[in-house]
C-alpha cells in the first residue's frame, strides 16, 4: 500500500509526478502550449458545474484517496474517463493545460497535430506473392511516402529555408493485425504526425524531412537491426508508439 506523502518513503514515481506538479505551475506561468497539441481541456469549473473534458466525479471519493499529483487528500476528485484514474479537480485541470494526457499512464485525451509538410502523399498497394518473414501465411503491404520539395514554415527550425523532396518505402503483413496498424498509420499521416522537418539521425544532414519517432519497417528482410523482419513484437510495439501520440482504434 501506497506510504504517506512527503519524507524518504516517498517512491521514484510519486517523485516524479510531484516533480510533474512543478513543472505544470511553471508551464501556465509562461502561458506556453506545446506545438501541435490542441488541448480539449479548461481550469476546474466552479462547484456544481462541469470538469474537464474527459474527467468525470471519481468513482471513490473517500478521504483517504490520495491524488497522484499533489500527494495529498483529493479535493473535488475527477476521474479521467478512458483510463479511470483519479485526481484532484483543480490538479488533472491544471495539468491537461500543460499536455493533454494521464500524469500517470501517459494516455491521450485530445488530438495532437504535428508539423509533417503538408503537401505529402501516403500511397498504399498489395502484394498477394510477397509474404514478411514471421508472416509467411499472408502477403505484404506496401507503403509509399511521397513529399515534393519545399519550403519550411514557421513550426519547422529553419523557417523560409527549403527542403528536399522524399519517398520513403515502408512494409507490414497483410494479415488483420497488420490491417489494424495500417489503419492507425492512416491517422497519425492525416493529423502530421509522421514525419517532421529536422536532422537526418543516419545522414547527419539538415534540413530534410525526417521519420517522427513512429518507426516503420523499411526492409521486407534483415530483422530489428536492418528495420526488417522477421520481428515478432513489432505490430504491438508500434501500436504503442501510437497510442502516445493518440492514435487509436476508438
Amino acid at each position: 500500500p501506497p506510504g504517506p506523502p512527503g519524507g524518504a518513503g516517498l517512491c521514484p514515481a510519486r517523485k516524479a509526478l510531484k516533480a510533474l506538479l512543478k513543472e505544470t505551475e511553471k508551464e501556465l506561468k509562461k502561458r506556453s502550449q506545446r506545438h501541435g497539441e490542441v488541448l480539449g481541456a479548461r481550469p476546474e469549473p466552479p462547484a456544481g458545474a462541469a470538469g474537464p473534458p474527459g474527467a468525470g466525479p471519481a468513482r471513490d471519493e473517500g478521504p483517504e484517496r490520495q491524488c497522484p499529483i499533489c500527494l495529498g487528500e483529493m479535493r473535488g476528485p475527477r476521474t479521467l474517463e478512458r483510463c479511470r484514474h483519479s485526481f484532484c479537480g483543480e490538479c488533472i485541470a491544471r495539468a491537461l493545460q500543460v499536455r493533454s494526457a494521464c500524469p500517470v499512464c501517459g494516455r491521450f485525451y485530445g488530438q495532437l497535430v504535428g508539423n509533417q509538410p503538408p503537401d505529402g502523399r501516403m500511397l498504399v498497394t498489395r502484394d498477394a506473392a510477397l509474404p514478411l518473414p514471421g508472416y509467411e501465411a499472408f502477403g505484404t503491404i506496401i507503403i509509399q511516402y511521397v513529399f515534393p520539395p519545399g519550403v519550411q514554415g514557421v513550426e519547422h527550425p529553419n523557417p523560409g529555408v527549403r527542403y528536399p523532396g522524399t519517398t520513403r518505402v515502408a512494409y507490414l503483413p497483410d494479415c488483420p493485425e497488420g490491417n489494424k496498424v495500417l489503419g492507425l498509420f492512416r491517422k497519425a499521416f492525416a493529423q502530421r504526425l509522421t514525419f517532421t522537418v529536422g536532422t537526418s539521425l543516419t545522414t547527419g544532414r539538415a534540413n530534410v524531412i525526417t521519420w517522427n519517432d513512429i518507426h516503420h519497417k523499411t526492409n521486407c528482410t534483415g530483422g530489428p537491426q536492418l528495420f526488417g523482419y522477421p520481428d515478432p513484437t513489432y505490430l504491438a510495439r508500434v501500436q504503442e508508439e501510437l497510442r502516445a501520440k493518440g492514435i487509436t482504434e476508438d
